[in-house]
């Protein structure tokens, strides 16, 4: 018998099972998909986060680079 890895708990189960007995993922093919589109969706807005994130840094880089003059 086959291990594979749940995708949501990462625990391993039972190429045959139908759902995770630890977490109650669902292996049906609707629900595989359904869980696909949320990890695409997650994988794009942490793109998201970190292209803002990088702007802001370079943006701190820049005003903190700048000498400052107090007169």
């Amino acid at each position: 018998m086959a291990l594979q890895r749940c995708p949501e708990c990462r625990k391993k189960i039972s190429e045959n099972a139908q759902f995770c007995p630890n977490c109650g993922f669902s292996f049906k093919e609707a629900d595989l998909e359904i869980y696909k589109q949320k990890l695409e969706q997650r994988r794009l807005y942490n793109q998201e986060v970190n292209r803002k994130s990088a702007k802001l840094h370079l943006i701190w880089l820049i005003v903190s680079g700048q000498p400052h003059t107090f007169t």
